[in-house]
């Protein structure tokens, strides 16, 4: 899976514009939703990508980064201090003996085939009482026609509405703390629009759901 998520994907994907796309006030923002809920511990990035938000997410946490492509742990590693951790493997083939208190999956989850084996794996690692945070587009509302049309990235596996996601984890090991609507918008090549808000979360072309385990 590796050689899929090359430097062409990130090319095809982002073009010169991965940072662009992918501003530090984006990464803040999500991380002050999860500091109202849990302000230290061990926090692993599941798809991590160049490592931008575990730049931020340092500064409260002890870090650590898994992606499936070498090409951006590549990337991560020359933005990110030795202190972070990172693996460029499956989460399933890492031999990680660290337990964590929040595990985040930024647009990760939709590209995984077998989600029960990835969602198991997130359930072993995290402590009782950890976080899981996540965020994926969702197909359904009122723009899911054209998010879905919008939607280039061929590796989308789960086209999922946002009910899908919110009923896909057993309520007997997690409850949901909170969800919200993701509105985000790249204009004019230039400009980057990410706000979270519970406000028309409905209606939202992505969701954030943040889940605290019970057992």
């Amino acid at each position: 899976m590796s050689h899929i998520f090359g430097s062409r994907y990130f090319d095809t994907t982002y073009g010169e514009n991965y940072e662009l796309r992918n501003p530090r006030y984006k990464w803040r923002s999500f991380l002050r939703k999860i500091l109202k809920y849990r302000s230290s511990g061990n926090l692993l990035e599941v798809g991590c990508g160049f490592g931008l938000f575990l730049k931020e997410a340092r500064e409260h946490f002890t870090c650590v980064g898994s992606d499936i492509s070498e090409y951006a742990v590549s990337q991560a590693r020359k933005r990110l201090p030795d202190d972070v951790i990172l693996y460029s493997e499956v989460l399933g083939q890492i031999d990680i003996h660290m337990r964590f208190d929040v595990i985040v999956c930024f647009d990760v989850l939709e590209h995984i085939a077998d989600l029960k084996t990835a969602l198991g794996n997130i359930e072993h690692l995290l402590h009782p009482g950890g976080l899981l945070v996540f965020t994926v587009p969702v197909y359904d509302g009122p723009v899911g026609y054209l998010v879905q049309k919008m939607d280039q990235d061929e590796t989308h596996i789960h086209k999922e509405d946002r009910y899908f996601w919110l009923k896909c984890f057993n309520g007997k090991i997690y409850n949901t703390v909170y969800w919200a609507g993701v509105w985000r918008y790249f204009l004019f090549k230039r400009i980057y629009v990410n706000y979270v808000s519970h406000i028309g979360r409905r209606w939202a072309p992505a969701i954030m759901v943040i889940l605290k385990k019970l057992v």
